[in-house]
């Protein structure tokens, strides 16, 4: 792996030195398509993945990123965190499947890394494994029994440049998360409740709680429990003071009734567009729903997972 990944050390800290890193401020760059340029690799409804559709400029930041993490990591293959981001530098630019491999290979080198784990399983999720996926946050989750939790650092700067989630915080978010696609509606809830529940999840900004709230609504009325699902939308307000997950406070005012469907048509993003769909499926609005998702995976580089293991459920259900 790190021949593979050999790159000049003396390049890439020149290059490091001659340009500055710029704050990507629209993460939903790395889902624009992407003409005709593919990659191999179908989503789980046969549609063709892609390669990102990233601006210049984005691309140039992301690559010399990687530059820098394979340098790194070629200098320093005995610390975790060289693994954890060359990684995370190589699933910014969409590789996911080359991502998994190299957290694979820092895991044999640190076995008992809850953090590679978490990474590792966010990565298999993108890679459809799901079932992978929540292995690896469940055993993450008991690697972190009796261990202090800590914020998460992030790869790509939000505007303010906080940190907004800990690392128990997205083990369980991002487990209760990938059991939607297997249809673990149970785990999704009590998983989604778990991290919003972890003590360093103050959440002054409202981001981790909408995304949580949005997605425990959907389990909850999954599950139909129309009570708990109000309950989980009670604390979100248009007031809050997002950062980053705007989307996914849209998606949560939505599903509160606080945002027309006239109005949550005009936001063309997969969690706002997603909540329409999943808002015609709880209604028994099936072809409806699967038009709509199916739409969500046509429009994104990397597909969207949850809408395609909900358009297998559709599909299963005729």
């Amino acid at each position: 792996m790190m021949q593979r990944f050999s790159t000049a050390l003396t390049m890439s800290l020149a290059l490091a030195t001659g340009a500055a890193q710029a704050q990507i401020a629209d993460r939903d760059a790395a889902l624009a398509p992407a003409g005709d340029t593919l990659r191999e690799g179908q989503t789980l409804i046969g549609t063709p993945l892609s390669e990102p559709g990233f601006s210049p400029e984005l691309r140039r930041e992301l690559e010399l990123d990687l530059a820098i993490a394979q340098a790194t990591l070629e200098l320093a293959p005995h610390r975790e965190d060289s693994w954890i981001w060359l990684g995370r530098r190589l699933g910014y630019l969409g590789r996911f499947e080359e991502a998994v491999e190299v957290f694979t290979e820092g895991l044999e080198r640190f076995p008992d890394s809850y953090k590679l784990r978490r990474f590792r399983g966010r990565h298999l999720a993108r890679s459809r494994q799901f079932e992978a996926a929540i292995a690896d946050y469940t055993r993450g989750l008991e690697l972190m029994d009796g261990v202090q939790d800590s914020f998460e650092p992030d790869g790509i700067a939000n505007a303010y440049n906080l940190t907004l989630g800990t690392f128990r915080s997205n083990l369980h978010y991002y487990r209760a998360q990938t059991s939607f696609a297997i249809g673990d509606f149970e785990m999704l809830v009590a998983g989604m409740q778990a991290a919003l529940d972890q003590p360093l999840m103050m959440d002054p900004t409202g981001d981790m709680g909408v995304a949580i709230a949005y997605w425990l609504y959907i389990g909850h009325s999954l599950l139909g429990d129309e009570a708990r699902a109000s309950a989980a939308l009670e604390p979100v307000h248009a007031d809050l003071p997002i950062i980053e997950n705007r989307n996914y406070l849209r998606g949560a005012l939505f599903f509160k009734g606080e945002i027309s469907r006239e109005e949550m048509e005009t936001f063309p993003g997969a969690i706002e567009q997603f909540a329409i769909a999943m808002s015609d499926r709880l209604a028994g609005e099936d072809e409806a729903a699967e038009t709509r998702m199916e739409a969500i995976v046509r429009a994104g580089a990397s597909g969207f997972w949850p809408a395609e293991a909900e358009i297998l459920r559709i599909r299963a259900e005729r």
